[in-house]
């Protein structure tokens, strides 16, 4: 991840907190919210194709961290909590299993508690997490201000708490009981719109179903539209919001934004987890020109992409993230300095999605972004090799 793109992030979050949150995970998705803005004048008609490739390429190696860890061996017998916004989104599927290996490792239970889409569930998993005396709580896109009376009471209990999939929350700094794994959800958006540029030639009408679980999609889509004014300057974006607490509403907002304007000719589903009901919302529309794009994508995506129903995909190293929030949990439990983590992704389009195998076994070794070594690395950090 860039360190300029990290910081863009960051300056885009307290903007985006305000109009995201409530609206987010209780407000229902539909057509009057979506926003319209056409790209600007500057910039170049299209990304340069050496950006594309090296999106489109795997890694030589993974980024795990350097710094050991030692006593480890005291946290066996523990709990560690893990709770995903949602478990609608496949790639948190992922995720839980790599952390259900990477906690067995070290002698760790691994309690998940879906949280839902709804304050009210993902306030009850904390507080479950804290009634039962957690070694540590690890949040997955749960921005905090959606809970932060049970992110307080963990913390004011002794139970540390990772909040994954998130852009950092300037009013809550990581601390002594608090970290952040961001992911390049921006690097992702601005990959799609790099292909879609290129796909279009300079000339798409882009619908993003953008996620209002919070401040930090709309963060990414942000930062996706900023690189899209200049890598498209003829490019025109509307984005119509979309909420995970409210599935039933994305296949008729779709529709709706598609009706309104028939000259949108690409779709971004910005999420997997929202990919069929927005190729539902497309097929109302009986129109078979459209193509469809989606980020954050796990097996599922990939096999679509294989089969035609997709034109792009970018993904994020899911299995090697379950890793990384283990070793984040850890590093909290035992007091020790939390290192800054980079989650890798990939750019996935017909051109190398038979490079790849489809297979969960693959999808779980993660050996879709880079060698498959990581597992052993953080063993090894963590002296139990």
């Amino acid at each position: 991840m860039r360190p300029a793109r990290s910081t863009r992030r960051a300056r885009t979050w307290a903007a985006a907190a305000g109009i995201a949150l409530l609206a987010g995970s209780l407000a229902a998705c539909g057509g009057d919210s979506e926003d319209t803005a056409s790209a600007g004048a500057d910039g170049s008609a299209s990304v340069a194709g050496d950006e594309l490739a090296t999106a489109m390429k795997a890694l030589d190696a993974y980024p795990v961290p350097t710094e050991k860890l030692d006593g480890v061996d005291s946290v066996a017998g523990k709990t560690l909590f893990y709770i995903p916004i949602t478990k609608q989104a496949p790639m948190f599927t992922t995720t839980e299993k790599a952390l259900a290996v990477a906690a067995k490792t070290v002698g760790l239970r691994l309690q998940v508690c879906d949280g839902k889409g709804t304050p009210t569930d993902i306030g009850g998993c904390i507080n479950q997490a804290t009634d039962a005396k957690a070694a540590a709580i690890i949040a997955d896109s749960v921005p905090y201000a959606l809970a932060a009376n049970g992110f307080d009471a963990a913390q004011k209990a002794g139970i540390p708490v990772v909040i994954s999939n998130q852009v950092p929350d300037p009013a809550h700094p990581a601390s002594k009981t608090l970290t952040w794994v961001p992911v390049p959800g921006t690097e992702q958006q601005i990959r799609l719109f790099d292909w879609i540029a290129s796909d279009s030639k300079g000339k798409a009408n882009i619908l993003v179903n953008q996620s209002s679980d919070g401040p930090s999609p709309a963060a990414y889509v942000a930062d996706g539209k900023a690189a899209l004014k200049k890598s498209c300057p003829d490019c025109k974006l509307t984005i119509n919001k979309v909420t995970s607490s409210n599935f039933a509403l994305v296949p008729s907002s779709t529709s709706a934004v598609l009706l309104k304007d028939p000259t949108i000719d690409y779709v971004d589903a910005q999420f997997e987890q929202y990919l069929q009901p927005t190729q539902g919302g497309v097929q109302q529309t009986s129109r078979t020109d459209i193509k469809v794009v989606t980020g954050s994508a796990s097996l599922g995506g990939l096999k679509a992409l294989k089969s035609g129903s997709l034109a792009a995909v970018t993904a994020q190293a899911a299995a090697f993230q379950g890793w990384v929030n283990t070793d984040a949990a850890l590093r909290l439990i035992l007091g020790k300095a939390v290192p800054e983590y980079n989650i890798p992704t990939r750019l996935f389009t017909k051109d190398n999605i038979d490079d790849v195998k489809l297979t969960e076994e693959a999808e779980l070794s993660g050996e879709w972004f880079g060698p498959a070594t990581f597992t052993d690395d953080f063993k090894s950090l963590w002296g139990v090799a």
